[in-house]
């Protein structure tokens, strides 16, 4: 081998430990900014549960302020999730598949706080009272599946692959079998805790793997 091959050899080996640098760096500042979305989604949980737990004043609150629905506690769970993702990114920015990966993640964010649009058709008959209870918990377990999931087929990580599969046998289970264990306070418990669960697990374990790693 003559010293310019010996030369080229040595130049894509750096190139490609660059690559690995740069990305293990990448996936450490990714982690980060889950792991503080997923404490800040403790935070949502409590709200929320607190919310459910005092409906009748919050409806009450609701109805004389409608924009305290946006404001509280999503409108400012939005905002600091903002605020954290600048103030991370802005010191290590996201590159190349990280920052495709965290497009995903955004969407699905999105795709769970769309509110659902409820539309009662009484067929000209007058109905003194209604109950109407809607429920996310399937499509939202299936939303995070999804980017667990692709998320484990871009980076190689099957352990997400495995939670992934797990919460679409979760989200199947629950919409099409009625089984006891899925009552209302075990659906609700695991709904607060999926989000920041998810966020988690997945920061702490992005953090602890570098770019070659399964």
């Amino acid at each position: 081998m003559d010293n310019d091959q010996i030369t080229e050899a040595v130049d894509n080996i750096s190139l490609i430990k660059g690559i690995i640098n740069r990305t293990s760096r990448s996936f450490t500042t990714f982690g980060r900014i889950f792991i503080y979305w997923g404490l800040l989604f403790i935070l949502n949980s409590a709200a929320t549960l607190f919310v459910i737990q005092n409906k009748e004043q919050m409806l009450d609150l609701s109805l004389r302020y409608p924009l305290a629905n946006w404001v509280f506690p999503l409108g400012i769970i939005a905002l600091a999730a903002a605020l954290i993702y600048r103030a991370i990114s802005k010191k290590t920015p996201l590159i190349g598949l990280e920052k495709h990966l965290m497009i995903l993640w955004l969407m699905i964010l999105v795709l769970n706080v769309l509110p659902p649009r409820i539309m009662i058709d009484s067929a000209g008959v007058a109905l003194q009272s209604v109950t109407v209870h809607t429920s996310n918990f399937s499509p939202m377990f299936f939303s995070l599946a999804i980017a667990l999931v692709m998320t484990s087929l871009f980076t190689g990580y099957r352990r997400l692959m495995h939670i992934g599969l797990l919460y679409i046998a979760i989200s199947v289970l629950y919409a099409f079998c009625n089984f006891p264990v899925f009552d209302s306070k075990v659906s609700q418990f695991l709904s607060l805790l999926a989000l920041p669960f998810t966020f988690l697990y997945t920061g702490f374990f992005l953090r602890s793997r570098t770019a070659g790693g399964n």
